[in-house]
């Protein structure tokens, strides 16, 4: 056996469980067997037309923060400090290329991973009709969310994989509407202070992204694919980055 690549064992669920399809220097590796316990998988190189893509479920708990910003009287926050984020993934999806279809999904069964990371987040307080459901809601914020994880790697100059975010309706911490951006890696490298600092211009990317966009509800290019968020996602999310950016302009004011 030869060995062909590397992965820390927090993104191993989501990298290389089994069904996965592993890239390594363009080429494409079907995850056959993970060995848990001896830290190893099995692989075979295939050439296949999907990707595949593992659900995760993040619970994200604030330990401690290292510097805050409050806006408008406490309509708003931004922050950043050490948080613990436990991880598990239960599924993964096999997307195909270019169409972005939906072709096939299996099991993750897996352990539960937690790290000890850095994160910067914000929240902001949303003035919606009560009549709006929360499945929307949370919708819209995820988008924001996949928004500002495809735009804020630009800003940062790392890799999409470095970052991961955590989208809460009301988080325990802040009781607010709050976006998560946390670092991949044991300990932060410094992503979460530069978002802290830099992050008006991460935020007018993602708003920029969003209304340039030609779909009429979301896709995979901006929000997500409209069958899993909803057909009011781009709407309300295009609101919440909206609000977004009137806070950071009282900021900067």
């Amino acid at each position: 056996s030869v060995v062909i690549g590397e992965v820390d064992r927090f993104s191993a669920p989501m990298l290389i469980h089994e069904g996965a399809i592993y890239m390594h220097e363009g080429r494409q590796y079907h995850v056959d067997q993970l060995d848990w316990q001896r830290q190893k998988a099995y692989t075979r190189q295939v050439k296949v037309d999907y990707y595949t893509d593992a659900n995760l479920d993040v619970n994200l708990k604030v330990l401690e923060v290292s510097s805050s910003i409050e806006m408008e009287a406490g309509r708003a926050l931004h922050a950043w400090g050490e948080v613990l984020v436990a991880a598990k993934t239960h599924l993964y999806k096999k997307i195909r290329f270019y169409t972005h279809e939906n072709v096939g999904w299996g099991n993750i069964s897996l352990p539960e991973q937690e790290m000890h990371t850095t994160a910067f987040w914000f929240a902001q307080k949303l003035d919606l009709d009560p009549s709006v459901p929360t499945e929307v809601i949370q919708n819209a914020l995820s988008g924001a969310a996949n928004l500002l994880l495809n735009t804020a790697p630009l800003e940062l100059m790392c890799e999409p994989g470095d970052l991961g975010v955590v989208a809460q309706v009301k988080s325990p911490f802040t009781e607010l509407p709050t976006i998560y951006i946390y670092e991949k890696y044991p300990g932060g490298v410094g992503y979460a202070e530069q978002l802290f600092g830099s992050f008006r211009q991460i935020l007018e990317r993602a708003y920029q992204l969003l209304i340039n966009c030609q779909c009429d509800e979301g896709c995979p290019s901006c929000v997500g694919p409209q069958v899993e968020m909803g057909y009011a996602a781009k709407n309300y999310c295009r609101q919440f980055l909206e609000e977004a950016l009137k806070h950071e302009a009282y900021r900067q004011a």
